[in-house]
């Protein structure tokens, strides 16, 4: 949105502010050029200034394939990787053991 309505720099600037700046799903969809470009610019403004929280159902692995710039993803993930920890969670999705439905199919059942 606000690409249309040419507020996009200050939109953009409102992402270097915050000490801690969370992307939550990424990797849902490819990213286009558009999006892959903005998606490193943010990250390089932020390098070594700001802290990120990731997290996206991919693998590491998978997160160069989603970006439309092989080099720009290469150069992106490595500022990432510089000083990042991964925490892997296995298991069963959060979500299925907050479900209502899953609530009503234990008590049916026991």
């Amino acid at each position: 949105m606000s690409r249309v309505d040419n507020s996009v720099d200050r939109a953009f600037r409102s992402f270097l502010t915050p000490d801690l700046l969370i992307l939550d799903d990424l990797g849902l969809h490819r990213l286009t050029a558009q999006q892959s470009a903005d998606l490193y610019e943010r990250i390089l403004n932020r390098h070594r200034s700001s802290s990120f929280i990731i997290t996206s159902n991919r693998a590491i692995e998978e997160w160069l394939s989603l970006l439309d710039d092989p080099i720009l993803g290469n150069s992106a993930l490595d500022r990432l990787a510089n000083a990042s920890y991964q925490i892997v969670i296995e298991g069963t999705s959060y979500r299925e053991r907050l479900s209502p439905h899953r609530a009503l199919l234990n008590n049916e059942g026991g």
